[in-house]
């Protein structure tokens, strides 16, 4: 059975290989927050499935 998504949200990912932070959608599941499948960098064009997520949006 698949979790179900709590929300979506536009953050800051770091790009494994081209070592910049860029904007890409992450899940947000609970405490987790991980990048959504299938996404490119948009500097270098490579995946983004095993970026680590640097900044959620979070109201204060």
């Amino acid at each position: 059975m698949k979790a179900f998504l709590a929300s979506q949200a536009v953050g800051h990912v770091h790009c494994p290989m081209c070592t910049h932070t860029v904007p890409a959608d992450i899940d947000l599941k609970g405490k987790y927050a991980r990048v959504a499948p299938g996404q490119r960098c948009p500097r270098c064009h490579s995946s983004l499935d095993v970026a680590i997520v640097v900044q959620v949006p979070e109201a204060a």
